[in-house]
Formats: C-alpha cells, structure tokens, sequence
C-alpha cells in the first residue's frame, strides 16, 4: 500500500516538472504544489512565466479565476505582495475589460501599506478598462445621462421654491385677500384651482417648479427671469440628452439586442438562429466557432460556412482575417495570405493581421512574394522574427454601441437616430410642463388681472401695491420720506431706521447663511447671482449623485464600483466648501 502511494506521488510530481515550462496549465499546477509546500518564492516564479498569448477566450477565463482565487486567498492571509503580484499578472490577459475591478483590490492592498493617497495610475487605468467594458461602459453613460437631467430638475425646484419663500406673501396681497384686507376663502379657493390644476392631473415633484416658477413670473426682478429662462434652455437641452438615454434603456432591452451581446460574450447559437443574423453579427458568430474550433475541429468548419454566407458586398477586415486564419489552420497558405491582404486594405494597422499575414508569407516561403508585400506593409519586416504563430482575433464590444442605436440590424442610421429621440422626448412630461410655464407667463395675467401688483419696498421691505410706489425709488411713503428728502429734520428718524434695518438684515443674513450649509451657494442668489447660483448647484448635485448612485448601481451589479467614484465624491465635497466660501467673499457682510 505504502509502494502504491509513493508511485502515485512520483506520477504527479512527473505530471508537474515534465510539462513544457511555456505551457500554463503546467505552471498553474507548479503554483498549487508550491503553494502547498509553502514555497512562495517557487510561487512567483512559476506565475512570472504564465503567457496568455496563445490560449483561447475561454481557458484564459479558467486560468484568470484561479489566479484570482489565488490573490484572494494570499489577501486573506496577509501576504499582500504574493496578492498584488496574482493581481496583476491578470491584467496581462487581453481583452483585460472583464477584469476592471481587481483595481479595488489593489486599493485595498495600497491602505494595507500605508497608502492614504488614490494612486491616479490606478484610478485611470481601471476607468479606461471600465469604458471598454460594455456593461461597465453602458452603465456609466446611463448614470450620467440621469443624473444630469434629475440633478438639473432638482436646482431648478430648490430656486422655485426660494422664489415662493420670497413673494408668496406678495401674491398672498394680491390674491387672496379682499378689499378690507382680510383673508378670502373663496379667493382662496379660485386662485389655487386656477393655479394648480395641472398638479391633480399630473403626479410627480417635478411639475411644480414649472408651476411655481410660471405663478411667481410677475413679480420676479429681471435677473430672476433670466435666471428661469436659462433653465428653461438647460432643461430643454438636457431633456434632448435624457430621451438619448431613454431611447438606449429601451433598445437595449429588445430581444435582437440582447442576442447581440450574447454573440459578442462568445455564445454559440445553432444554424436556424445564425442564419438569421446580419452579415456584421454572423461575422462575430464566426469568430466564437473559431475559438471553439481549437478544441473541436468541425466548429471550424462552421465558422467558415458562417463567414461564407455572409453578403459579397459586406467587407470587414475582422471578415477577411478570420477567413485567413481559417485556411491557414487548414494548411491552404495561398489562400490565407489572399485574405490577409483583403483585411490589410481596409486596415493596414492592425495589429493581429500584420502578424498573421508576416508568418503566412513566412510559411510560404517565397523572398519574392515577402519583398512585394514588404513595400507596400514596411511593418512586416520588422515583424518577420517575431511572428512564431497565429494570434487571437478580438471582437471590439465598441460594436455593441453602434448596435445599441440601431438594434435591429446594427448599422448607424442618423435619421433613425433623431426619429426614436423626438419620439422619446413627447414622452417626457417635462416637455409638457415646459409649456405649461410658458402659457402661464403669456396667459395668467389676463385671466387672474390682480396678480403682479404688490411689491416690496426696496428699503424696509414692507408691502406696497405697485400703484402707490415711487417708481425712480421704489419706497413705501415712509421710507421715501426719510431717504429720499434731504430734510435735517427727518435726520435723526433716518438714522434710528437705517440701525433698525442694519439689525433686521443681519438676522436675515445669519439665517441664509445657515442654510447654505444645505443649499451650497444660497448667498450667490441672495446677492442676486441667480444664475451663477443656479450653475453651481448643478454642478454640485450632480457630482453628488453621480457618485452616490454610481456606487449604489455598480456595487448592486458587479459587486463593487469604480475607484472613479470615490474621486468624483472628493471633488463634491471640495466643490462643496469652495462654494460656500466664495459666495461669502467681496460681500461687505462676509470675508
């Protein structure tokens, strides 16, 4: 039994050290034994010569996750940099988009060490791997498409109802009270029927800055109103972008969409559904049988058949290379090397193709020939010596944007384009409510005459009818006469109102100021920077959602989030103070 054992124990470790040392299966299983023998430098060494190059989608996928599992496991254990160094063998594997979050990882192993800074190498690098992932991408866009249009609604209430703390009692003057200035509850009642009728046809928070905004129109100043104007281009425009996104949500649920991104995830769908696809999606079909064509012969076969269906007049250099590899794994050199030279025409850069067509005419061996193609492609040269053997063709998930657009056969189509945007638009209530703003501007002062005709005094801010005003001034009676009449004997009166309103502004001033710890920017518009005001706070809440939600969505779908969004939350929080500190300098109150 003893003699068995042993036996079986020099059968593995032959089964380890007599694999070829470029193969990375063998490695893989040199790093589990030296892993169990708790040889760690042995460890590195073996992961130092895992090559990806050669492998297949799909045992590159089965390697990776046992490198990850590995990373995990040193992690837990505390030994960060046998950790870092599974880590980042990963991102050697191409296309590397899947892999984004092991970034976070990193991060972690960073504040392990005593890092407290984000490395930006990091930050960006996993934002450029995230963009090239088409969920990861997808998502992003989506939030910020949402993001701009909700935290653009949500300023655009904030100022609405500033406006109605400020003239509500104005309109309150105006409309609700009867001539012995007492409160009319059938006013009451006429007025806010007239007013907010839209609101019980109509749920949702966002009809009432339109609604507010349209009633208070008569007495806003005239930097207000063009505070309210320039929201209403930035909704307008941002509508435009939202409807974008709708469109997007909307095409990417259909069922030829989501077969797209099945093909590009390498799914392999039988001859009745293939035969149905577009010329473009049968091309990336092909490409998933010619990877499985590595293991099972026949799906070679397929992958060609797929690529010869395709339409004469469809030419693609992704097309072209397959079919060159094609026959070269058949052996037909000729043949290869012809359809390498179509895919050159279409794109003479890249990369895959130069190298595959270099070691096909390498492998027909004709000096001549090379020389000839040499002129045109100078790149085969230097790449005579280092093409060994055929490389991976990638399908580019760019594809799927386009596809996004246009679902049902994936070509851009700009008219189209324009056609499903408008048609996503006039679903949009606020398209609606914007009009509803304007019709209350043109129309609410001829059905309701009264409204409009109180104003404050621009000195003591009490109440005054418009009719009674002294317009070069606008004073109440006795503000004019204390301010406007150079009489010594109202002196000492303007003296004791100027200290009685310096005192009253103060408290108003204290309190705006305590509100800005809410509203960032609040004194920009009690300066009467509205749009300044406006501007920033955009600015603000989205930063702040984008963040918040972005991790929220992200976490809830990939399990963690970009490192981008802990940056973007900073940059709210820096916004944050910086607002805050400038709405307070050069006012004579405040810095």
């Amino acid at each position: 039994m003893k003699n068995k054992i042993l036996f079986a124990v020099f059968i593995f470790l032959c089964s380890i050290f007599l694999l070829p040392k470029e193969n990375p299966w063998g490695n893989l299983k040199k790093i589990h034994f030296y892993d169990s023998v708790k040889n760690y430098r042995q460890v590195l060494d073996q992961l130092e010569l895992i090559e990806f190059e050669d492998l297949d989608r799909a045992d590159q996928k089965k390697i990776v996750s046992q490198l990850v599992r590995f990373g995990d496991r040193y992690f837990e254990k505390g030994r960060y940099d046998h950790a870092e160094a599974f880590y980042r063998k990963v991102f050697n594997v191409s296309p590397k988009d899947d892999y984004w979050y092991l970034y976070n990882k990193l991060e972690k192993i960073n504040r392990v060490n005593g890092s407290f800074f984000i490395g930006f190498k990091s930050l960006f690098g996993q934002l450029f791997l995230a963009l090239k992932n088409f969920k990861a991408s997808f998502l992003l866009v989506n939030n910020l498409f949402n993001l701009l249009f909700f935290s653009t609604l949500f300023t655009f209430l904030i100022f609405s109802l500033l406006l109605f703390i400020k003239y509500f009692k104005l309109a309150g003057n105006d409309l609700f009270l009867d001539v012995k200035k007492k409160l009319s509850i059938k006013k009451v009642l006429i007025v806010l029927l007239v007013l907010l009728w839209p609101a019980l046809l109509m749920f949702g928070w966002m009809i009432y800055p339109f609604l507010l905004a349209g009633f208070l129109w008569f007495y806003m100043n005239e930097n207000e109103k063009k505070a309210v104007k320039y929201m209403l281009i930035a909704v307008a425009v941002i509508s435009v972008l939202y409807s974008l996104n709708l469109l997007m949500e909307k095409n990417l649920q259909t069922d030829s969409f989501k077969q797209a991104q099945k093909v590009y995830d390498g799914q392999l769908f039988d001859k009745e559904v293939y035969n149905t696809f577009d010329d473009r999606l049968k091309v990336a079909q092909a490409a998933s049988y010619y990877e499985e064509g590595k293991r099972d012969p026949n799906s070679l076969n397929t992958a060609l058949d797929i690529l010869n269906s395709t339409s004469d007049d469809y030419k693609s250099p992704l097309k072209y290379t397959l079919k060159g590899n094609i026959y070269f794994r058949y052996g037909e050199i000729g043949q290869s090397i012809k359809y390498y030279s179509d895919a050159l025409l279409l794109d003479d850069e890249n990369k895959v193709t130069l190298n595959n067509f270099t070691l096909a005419l390498s492998r027909e061996n004709k000096p001549e020939v090379f020389n000839s193609y040499a002129e045109r492609y100078p790149q085969i040269k230097s790449l005579r010596a280092k093409a060994v053997d055929i490389k991976n063709v990638k399908l580019n998930q760019g594809a799927l944007w386009e596809r996004l657009f246009n679902p049902s056969n994936g070509n851009f189509n700009l008219g189209l384009l324009f056609k499903g945007i408008i048609k996503e638009l006039f679903k949009l209530p606020v398209v609606y409510y914007m009009l509803l703003l304007i019709i209350y501007i043109m129309g609410l002062k001829k059905l309701v005459p009264l409204i409009g005709q109180s104003t404050y005094c621009s000195k003591c801010h009490k109440i005054i009818k418009e009719a009674s005003i002294h317009k070069s001034y606008k004073l109440c009676d006795d503000c004019y006469q204390l301010f406007s009449i150079k009489d010594v004997i109202f002196l000492e009166a303007k003296i004791l109102k100027e200290k009685e309103l310096r005192k009253k502004f103060k408290k108003k001033y204290m309190v705006f100021l305590i509100f800005s710890l809410l509203i960032p920017g609040l004194n920009f518009n009690y300066r009467g920077k509205n749009r300044l005001f406006l501007l920033l706070s955009v600015i603000f809440y989205f930063l702040v959602g984008f963040a918040v939600v972005g991790i929220v969505n992200f976490n809830r779908i990939f399990s963690t989030a970009p490192l981008f969004f802990n940056l973007v939350g900073i940059g709210a929080v820096g916004f944050y103070l910086l607002v805050n500190i400038f709405s307070v300098l050069g006012d004579e109150n405040g810095f």
